[in-house]
């Protein structure tokens, strides 16, 4: 089963577009951190997928943050679109079984 949800959709202003975007991007860092957090404590390899997330994540905030910036000076506005695929799977499945 997979369903695709148009998350964000529309136009925004700078300060609009800034805090739904950079809400999400908190979140994610904030979810990876926990995750390599919890991995650590429970003296299990450190996830190096989460760390690897963590600092692109922390790169598209970046870009975020100037193009906020940018439409702000420039008296511009953001469209944004954004769609979710998600999909049912079953964790026991591998590939090519």
């Amino acid at each position: 089963m997979k369903e695709n949800i148009a998350f964000i959709k529309g136009q925004y202003s700078p300060a609009e577009a800034a805090d739904v975007l950079l809400s999400l991007l908190n979140d994610k860092i904030k979810f990876h951190s926990v995750r390599a957090l919890n991995l650590r404590h429970e003296q299990v390899n450190s996830d190096r997928t989460s760390e690897g997330k963590i600092r692109k994540l922390k790169e598209d905030k970046k870009i975020v943050e100037q193009l906020v910036l940018h439409a702000h000076k420039n008296g511009l506005e953001l469209e944004i679109n954004g769609t979710i695929e998600i999909k049912l799977v079953d964790k026991h499945h591998t590939v090519g079984a």
